[in-house]
């Protein structure tokens, strides 16, 4: 139980950097801003159909890679309606432009990723931060400023949210609006929150019986960085300082963590790419009795200049044999 006695001895020290966080542009507080504006989220003052783009300039971006998980806007109209769409599209794209080009096309030419595609039903709350939802994510690069782009049409209800001044914005209204190529450039953008992570672990592949389960491991700071991936039956969690681990410390995770199924548990430890990527899988022996059984799984990353020799830590996610 040798790798067990090592897990808990890192553990029981860890004091690591939050793996979430929020970038409020330009603050975390949903209460205030420059003003309250329609556009984009009132359906009425946009007649159902829109397209938005604002511009966050580096200088507000943190300045270190994050994986963008959701946005949440700062409602000012207080008694907001659902603003419901037959199709939202949100699209994320890296730009090194200061200004944004009455060309919307323009503004998303590198790293454009479409992270919401469908119909939404966007809640808004007096004065709190409404998140939208995002159903997929955006790895920021830390270098760039952002784009973030918002159409939807067939929409009814909405609110107003605050805005900034001098934060750029781009945006059409009306019948057309949802296609629209180009439209009106000002400086008055919406006061808009990133929900951000370090450290992201997916889960893909046949999860059955002789299948391979893919963990795809992601900590967008720490490229080049040692990685060890862990697995348990149980989720914890496992108390950590003020955070916590999300695995038990039971005879799965020191089998995993200390190699002894080499042939199940491959790529457990390892180095991720200059990309902060790497992958670990799950070989299920095939024998139809593991079926029904629940496995969580984390991973941590390593860093001799971090406190204590750690830099990240993965929530934990769930594989169910099928």
């Amino acid at each position: 139980m040798r790798s067990i006695v090592l897990l808990v001895s890192i553990l029981s020290i860890l004091v690591a950097s939050a793996a979430a966080g929020e970038i409020g542009v330009p603050d975390n507080n949903p209460t205030t801003g420059a003003a309250c504006n329609a556009i984009p989220w009132s359906s009425s003052f946009m007649t159902g159909e829109a397209c938005y783009q604002t511009l966050i300039p580096v200088s507000m971006m943190g300045g270190k890679p994050v994986v963008i998980k959701d946005i949440s806007f700062a409602c000012c109209t207080p008694s907001p309606a659902n603003l419901v769409a037959t199709t939202l599209t949100i699209t994320i794209a890296h730009t090194t432009a200061t200004v944004l080009s009455s060309t919307y096309a323009s503004n998303l030419a590198k790293d454009a990723t479409v992270v919401f595609n469908g119909k939404a039903t966007f809640t808004g709350v007096y004065q709190k931060w409404a998140p939208v939802g995002l159903t997929g994510t955006f790895r920021y690069n830390g270098t760039d400023s952002l784009v973030i782009e918002i159409r939807y049409t067939g929409a009814t209800g909405g609110f107003s949210c605050y805005r900034v001044n001098n934060l750029g914005k781009g945006y059409s209204r009306g019948a057309g609006a949802f296609t629209a190529t180009s439209g009106s450039v000002s400086t008055s953008g919406l006061k808009v929150q990133l929900n951000t992570e370090d450290t992201i672990l997916t889960l893909s592949g046949a999860a059955n019986p002789g299948g391979t389960v893919l963990l795809d491991l992601l900590a967008a700071s720490d490229a080049g960085l040692t990685y060890q991936v862990g697995s348990s039956f149980g989720k914890g969690p496992i108390a950590i300082g003020s955070r916590k681990l999300e695995l038990d410390l039971d005879l799965l995770l020191d089998v995993s963590v200390g190699g002894k199924l080499p042939t199940i548990f491959k790529g457990y430890s390892g180095k991720l790419d200059a990309t902060g990527k790497g992958q670990a899988q799950i070989v299920v022996p095939n024998d139809t009795r593991l079926k029904g059984v629940r496995i969580y799984n984390a991973f941590l990353t390593l860093d001799v200049n971090e406190p204590f020799g750690i830099a990240s830590i993965s929530d934990s996610k769930l594989l169910s044999i099928q």
